[in-house]
């Protein structure tokens, strides 16, 4: 099996097994320019017109405000609108200053600058959707971001929990889903460097240092490596809860 088609099955087994795409969708695709927005925005054209889905697809780029080189930038910016003109998909290109804001909110030391950015971001999606009467946002999370949420969640929160495929927002009004939930990133990378695509770099300068980082590098450094069976029976394990084998807060207080 080629690449193209084992990740073309593995969104399929995410669309059509949560039923992310549906007669009467419009889904706002967050379309970053990296490797996971290309690939999201490909396979879900792809599904949408294999099975004649009417669902309307739109594609949201936002410029986040953090300095860069502009030509460079702007190149890429032309490639992502020729892209999605030839599926069909309309391109909306929105700059903000959130970037910025968060690199203030760093040098001030209010507050982690992701936590400022990402707010920002999806608040300005959560906006554009009610705007444009849209009732999804994809995103591009695949099976390694959702292992990393889960360890992240484990690690700092207390809590067994992880990203979900399609989530409920404001009581069914909007739901945010994630078609390359199946899709492992080193798939991603392949495909899109098979396909010599344009791949717009990330000019965050606090992408490389986080915490998600950590702990991304030390499951694919120590974790992962152990057994090549680890990695799949993670992901197996979280659909496969065992609650009775799991405890519950005490029934009574002891003093």
């Amino acid at each position: 099996m080629g690449l193209e088609e084992k990740i073309r099955r593995l969104v399929g087994k995410a669309i059509f097994g949560y039923e992310l795409l549906r007669d009467g969708d419009h889904v706002l695709v967050a379309f970053s320019g990296g490797e996971d927005s290309l690939v999201l925005t490909h396979f879900l054209s792809f599904w949408k017109d294999k099975v004649r889905i009417r669902a309307k697809l739109t594609a949201i780029h936002l410029d986040m405000g953090f300095p860069k080189e502009e030509d460079k930038y702007l190149s890429g910016i032309s490639f992502l609108k020729a892209f999605c003109e030839k599926r069909g998909i309309e391109f909306i290109f929105e700059k903000t200053n959130y970037g910025l804001q968060a690199i203030s909110a760093f040098d001030e030391g209010r507050v982690n600058p992701c936590f400022v950015c990402s707010w920002h971001r999806r608040k300005h999606f959560f906006r554009i959707a009610e705007k444009l009467e849209a009732n999804k946002i994809a995103f591009g999370h695949h099976q390694d971001d959702v292992l990393t949420t889960f360890f992240m969640n484990l690690f700092f929160h207390g809590e067994i929990s992880a990203l979900v495929p399609s989530q409920e927002m404001f009581k069914g009004k909007l739901y945010i889903i994630r078609p390359l939930y199946f899709v492992e990133k080193q798939l991603i990378s392949s495909f899109v460097a098979e396909k010599g695509w344009q791949v717009l770099e990330n000019p965050c300068p606090f992408s490389k240092g986080t915490m998600r980082n950590a702990v991304n590098e030390l499951l694919q450094q120590k974790v992962y490596p152990l057994n090549p069976k680890v990695k799949k029976s993670i992901f197996k394990a979280l659909f496969n809860p065992r609650l009775d084998y799991l405890p519950k807060p005490p029934k009574k207080k002891f003093e």
